[in-house]
C-alpha cells in the first residue's frame, strides 16, 4: 500500500505528453463508431476495431512509461530514487494497465446497451485478457531494449499481420486475438487462461531484465 502511495499518476501522465490521450481517444472514437448503424455487420466491425487496435493499445502507457527512462536519458537519475524496481518497472506498468482495463469496460458499457449481439460478460472475458497480454508485451520489449520505439513498432507489426493473414499460418506466431465474434465459452475461457498467463510469465521476465541490468550497470 505505501508502494502505491509513491506512485504519482498526474506526474506519470505528464510525462507522457500528449501520447496519453491516444488509448483514449481510441476508446472514445469506438463508442461513436457503434452509434452508426445497428446490425451483424457493425457488430463485426466492433469486435474487429477492438481487437486489431483497442486491446494492442493497451500496451501503450505500459511503454510510454519509461518514456523519461530510455528516451531522455534519466534512467541512471531515476533509478537511483529509493523505490524498489518492481516499482518502477511491473507496478507502475500494472497501474496504468488497470486504468486502461477501466477506461475500456466504460465504453463497453454503452455499445452492450446499444448492439443486442454484443453481450458484455462475454466480452469482458474475450478483450480484458488480451489487453493483458499485450501490456505485457509492451513492457517486456520496453525494458529489453531500452526505447519505446521498437516495442510499438513490434505490436502494430503484429497486428497488422494477423489482420492480414486472418490468424492464419502465413504468419506463424501465436494467435492473441479471436478472429472470430461467436466463440464457444470453451474456447472464450481457454485462450483467456493462456493469455493471462503468457502476461504473468512476461510480466516476470521483464521485472528480472530490469533488476539484473541496472545491477549490473551500477
Amino acid at each position: 500500500m505505501n508502494k502505491l502511495k509513491k506512485l504519482d499518476i498526474l506526474f506519470e501522465v505528464k510525462s507522457m505528453g500528449i501520447s496519453f490521450f491516444v488509448p483514449v481517444l481510441s476508446v472514445l472514437f469506438l463508442i461513436f463508431l457503434s452509434y452508426t448503424e445497428l446490425g451483424p455487420e457493425i457488430t463485426r466491425k466492433l469486435s474487429l476495431f477492438i481487437e486489431f487496435i483497442i486491446c494492442p493499445l493497451a500496451a501503450w502507457w505500459c511503454i510510454y512509461l519509461f518514456i523519461d527512462y530510455y528516451e531522455e536519458n534519466m534512467e541512471e537519475v531515476l533509478f537511483t530514487y529509493p523505490v524498489s524496481f518492481f516499482f518502477h518497472g511491473v507496478l507502475r506498468s500494472i497501474i496504468f494497465l488497470i486504468l486502461y482495463i477501466l477506461l475500456l469496460i466504460l465504453g463497453m458499457i454503452p455499445i452492450s446497451l446499444r448492439h443486442e449481439l454484443v453481450q458484455f460478460s462475454t466480452q469482458v472475458f474475450q478483450y480484458i485478457p488480451q489487453c493483458i497480454l499485450y501490456g505485457a508485451v509492451g513492457f517486456c520489449l520496453t525494458v529489453m531494449t531500452r526505447t519505446i520505439v521498437f516495442p510499438i513498432l513490434c505490436i502494430v507489426g503484429y497486428a497488422a499481420g494477423k489482420y492480414f493473414t486472418g490468424g492464419s499460418n502465413l504468419f506463424p506466431i501465436y494467435n492473441i486475438m479471436f478472429f472470430d465474434i461467436e466463440s464457444s465459452r470453451h474456447l472464450i475461457v481457454e485462450k483467456a487462461i493462456t493469455n493471462i498467463g503468457l502476461a504473468l510469465l512476461l510480466f516476470f521476465i521483464g521485472h528480472i531484465i530490469l533488476r539484473k541490468r541496472t545491477l549490473i550497470n551500477k
